[in-house]
């Protein structure tokens, strides 16, 4: 039976992996979308060269924009020590839209990080004078681990397989995360080549079968039509729908966009917050006893372009924490109202549809013309 904590913050987050590559004895597979190269980074670095060095079998993957701007040496030292790197989709090769968005640490098989903290000081002490950001991570450890070892090692072979080979891979039945649907404890995957989209389904699912309360911390919210329909219906029955996003953000297209939804979600009847303290940058859904944890946004990059992977868990324990620890950061944020909502200036507003057209609009339309041409 699967252990499961539920980190919060980078301070929790980084000692806790940091110990874990410093005690591994066989394995360690690090997934990342951002690497930087800063302390933070640099430091996680030698703990992998360390690792390697003594004997552990490391395999590092990062991806080919999210961690554009590391130095071409930057990985010689793991190389030296016998370590492998690869880097996923490579802009070179004509790729720049399918990303791999996923955020997982692998060690012996047996312990596994998953959640939305990149490799930077963003997202551990802070970078300069900026209070580190929110987010969370879950630590699973037992025999459960090594069902994400196996997406783990699928990723590691896709990172330099052709797109239409992985799409005709997933064709012929092979390339699926294997589910298990016993337990607590379920584990989803999906990606661009993927119709199903497991995550933004399993999402759907959850929030239609909510009976008490939904509690979403979303980096970054602009979900499809039937996500914000059947969060609509939830409050309808009777379910309090508590939405925190961000005060500030590193992406300014994303949180305009967002904020133009806020008119519907409060009209609806759901409360709507903003954080002040950093930037939010959790991915985190708490739906009656069930918490969702990982490295999917609730908007549409990442139901329908990026891979993702988050982690559902079914426990009342778990969930009675990660609401606690949601009301506390609520005392930290502001609560949106409608009446305040409504005397937003004009330039706001255009902001915002402008926002809204480029990332479900323009993004969706390029990434399937790049698919398209990939597939021939």
């Amino acid at each position: 039976m699967a252990k499961i904590r539920l980190l919060k913050n980078g301070s929790e987050i980084f000692p806790a992996m940091h110990e874990a590559i410093d005690r591994a004895t066989a394995f360690i597979g690090l997934e990342m979308y951002i690497f930087a190269d800063d302390g933070t980074g640099r430091e996680f670095r030698e703990r992998l060269v360390s690792a390697a060095r003594r004997g552990v079998q490391v395999l590092v993957m990062v991806d080919g924009v999210g961690s554009w701007s590391l130095p071409k040496d930057f990985w010689d030292g793991l190389r030296n020590a016998g370590g492998l790197m690869r880097l996923f989709r490579p802009v070179s090769r004509g790729m720049f839209f399918l990303r791999n968005h996923r955020k997982l640490l692998l060690v012996d098989d047996c312990i596994a990080y998953i959640g939305g903290v990149n490799i930077a000081d963003e997202y551990f002490l802070g970078s300069g004078s900026e209070t580190a950001w929110r987010d969370n991570a879950f630590e699973i450890t037992g025999s459960e681990v090594k069902r994400i070892r196996r997406s783990f090692d699928r990723m590691w072979t896709r990172a330099e397989m052709p797109f239409r080979k992985v799409v005709l891979s997933l064709r012929q039945g092979r390339g699926k995360l294997e589910l298990s649907e016993s337990g607590s404890l379920r584990f989803l995957e999906s990606g661009p080549e993927d119709p199903m989209h497991p995550v933004r389904r399993a999402y759907r699912q959850l929030i239609g079968g909510a009976g008490r309360s939904i509690d979403l911390a979303m980096g970054y919210f602009y979900p499809s039509g039937r996500i914000l329909r059947a969060l609509k219906r939830a409050v309808l029955r009777g379910v309090r729908v508590r939405l925190l996003f961000s005060q500030r953000s590193d992406v300014a297209v994303a949180r305009w966009a967002a904020r133009g939804l806020y008119g519907r979600l409060l009209r609806a009847g759901m409360e709507v917050w903003e954080y002040r303290p950093a930037m939010m940058h959790a991915k985190l859904a708490i739906i009656d006893d069930i918490v969702v944890a990982g490295s999917a946004n609730m908007d549409v990059r990442s139901g329908r372009i990026n891979n993702e992977l988050v982690a559902v868990v079914h426990d009342e324990e778990l969930a009675r924490q990660a609401r606690t620890d949601f009301e506390g950061d609520l005392t930290q944020s502001d609560r949106i109202s409608l009446a305040e909502w409504k005397e937003r200036p004009l330039f706001q507003k255009i902001k915002e549809r402008i926002s809204a057209w480029l990332l479900a609009r323009l993004d969706i339309f390029i990434a399937r013309a790049e698919m398209a041409r990939m597939m021939r």
